[in-house]
């Protein structure tokens, strides 16, 4: 039952940073260290589970899915994302310097905890920079404007979106945003459009299946190199929470005042949180 209950608690936080343009939910998955357990229970969708379930072996087909990870942390999320959107929304245009400061913290800390026992030499700290430098291009692309809503866009939106999202550092709310869907999505949202979501989700999950496996194999065959292009990603998205910006050029704090002691507060205290989380977690593992 407590487990259930953590993975409800990471779905929230996952639904939560996903709504927020710049913040991962597979950060929050590998801050949570339920990482690896998400990719394996997306994996289980596989071929042979659809061969099952479209030939009437339900059992069968059903069994291979462990609902025990994936329903309680599917619920947090999809409850996140519909509970939370106009808070997180709210927040943002009432405390955006203390929620950015928070996330570039909680982001600081996961790249943190992913260099922990990293063991990389001249290649992989190449493969670095170069995911850090391509992460800080990405997010320096402003939005497409004049994007069409229409079906196939939204679902090629959902396939890129749900992809970025289970990669640690890669906000799936600011691709939408750099497509140019995100307002149109977040409003579905808010007033339940059945199609929109529909067709948005029919092409995410199809990306997270197909890239779940593509991520898995990187990880088996090449885990240092994949881990080094995902810190260098993480280093060079972190422009997109930096709480202070001229357009999309990060600047220093405009002045030295209690607004300033706010935004420190806020990003210490999202250092904390995943640094805490993995102290228990590693205590409860002794």
């Amino acid at each position: 039952m407590f487990e259930k209950l953590r993975y409800l608690l990471c779905g929230l936080a996952m639904g939560a940073a996903d709504v927020v343009p710049g913040v991962s939910g597979g950060t929050i998955a590998y801050i949570t260290g339920i990482y690896d357990q998400l990719l394996s229970a997306i994996k289980a969708f596989s071929a042979s589970f659809f061969r099952e379930f479209f030939t009437g072996q339900w059992k069968r087909a059903f069994g291979r899915v462990p609902w025990g990870f994936l329903l309680p942390l599917v619920a947090g999320i999809v409850t996140s994302i519909a509970s939370l959107a106009k808070l997180t929304l709210w927040l943002l245009k009432t405390h955006p310097v203390e929620l950015w400061s928070f996330f570039f913290g909680l982001i600081a800390a996961s790249i943190l905890l992913m260099m922990r026992g990293q063991r990389f030499h001249a290649g992989h700290w190449l493969l670095l920079a170069l995911g850090a430098a391509a992460a800080w291009m990405l997010t320096g692309t402003g939005a497409i404007s004049g994007m069409p809503h229409g079906y196939p866009w939204l679902f090629a939106s959902g396939f890129i979106a749900l992809c970025a999202m289970i990669l640690p550092g890669i906000s799936g709310s600011f691709i939408l945003v750099v497509l140019g869907q995100y307002q149109y999505l977040l409003s579905a949202v808010v007033k339940f459009r059945v199609d929109v979501l529909a067709v948005f989700m029919a092409g995410g999950l199809i990306g997270l299946m197909t890239f779940s496996r593509v991520l898995s194999a990187c990880f088996r065959k090449f885990p240092a190199g994949t881990n080094a292009v995902l810190i260098g990603v993480m280093i060079g998205c972190m422009r997109t929470v930096w709480p202070w910006h001229s357009g999309v050029t990060p600047i220093l704090p405009p002045a030295f005042d209690a607004a300033l002691l706010h935004a420190a507060f806020a990003c210490l205290g999202g250092l904390a949180l995943p640094l805490a989380v993995q102290a228990i977690a590693s205590g409860k593992g002794k």
